[in-house]
């Protein structure tokens, strides 16, 4: 890591109360898988070239944080409208809108085709590297620590009825709605990704009891997945709010 380099991720750190971290987890978070395989980078010190690992990692902890949160803060709230409230909170939008505000793309490590394609500005790209960040914190420091970074960060979303534009979600009311109906959980799987890395087009099936009900194409797996709940629901002409 360059002098530059490391100065401005110090900065970042400190802007954002999150000096316990170690630089080289933070670097990893903001690498993405386009840099590395056109740098040919080596292993990090977690054993990563870019940050999808972190991402994965990061997508769990928040998970947890938040529903720990609304679970305590709720307590007169059904399990339906936590799940609703919890979709809202870590949705992409809601994760690129928090992304934007940290701007976060200006630390971002791409490869030249994202660069070309403003990738730094994409919602999919900002929302995953705000998880991937979200796991290097906690990687690099420990639950409690990751949980005051996620609670400050997004106390906005977690009081009242702020929710981030676009945040309209599919997933979940259509899972309560089915749950409430019949007991049944819909799942979501990639059937396809093609395209460059930079331009991706993901294609997801939504699946009921085993059957194929949807499918819709978009630039995210979470876009996709949003897409094939809101088709699913045109189709049936389901009365959900």
């Amino acid at each position: 890591m360059n002098p530059e380099r490391k100065k401005k991720l110090q900065d970042f750190l400190k802007k954002e109360k999150l000096t316990k971290v170690h630089l080289d987890i933070v670097d990893l978070a903001f690498t993405h898988k386009s840099y590395a395989n056109e740098h040919k980078l080596d292993k990090n010190i977690l054993l990563d070239s870019h940050n999808q690992r972190l991402e994965f990692l990061g997508d769990t902890v928040l998970g947890l944080v938040i529903a720990k949160t609304l679970y305590k803060r709720l307590p007169d709230s059904n399990e339906g409208e936590l799940t609703r409230k919890k979709a809202q909170a870590v949705c992409e939008a809601t994760l690129a809108e928090i992304g934007s505000s940290l701007n976060l793309g200006e630390y971002l490590l791409l490869g030249k085709g994202e660069k070309t394609a403003k990738g730094h500005k994409r919602i999919s790209i900002i929302a995953d590297t705000l998880e991937a960040l979200i796991g290097a914190v906690y990687l690099g420091t420990n639950i409690e620590y990751s949980e005051k970074f996620i609670l400050r960060t997004w106390e906005p979303y977690l009081v009242g009825d702020k929710t981030a534009k676009e945040s309209y979600d599919y997933k979940s009311r259509l899972q309560e709605w089915l749950v409430g109906k019949s007991g049944m959980i819909p799942q979501y799987q990639v059937v396809a990704a093609e395209g460059p890395e930079h331009e991706k087009t993901f294609t997801v099936a939504l699946i009921i009891s085993g059957e194929t009900k949807a499918s819709a194409s978009a630039s995210s797996r979470k876009k996709a997945e949003q897409e094939a709940a809101k088709e699913y629901i045109k189709l049936e002409k389901l009365l959900i709010d």
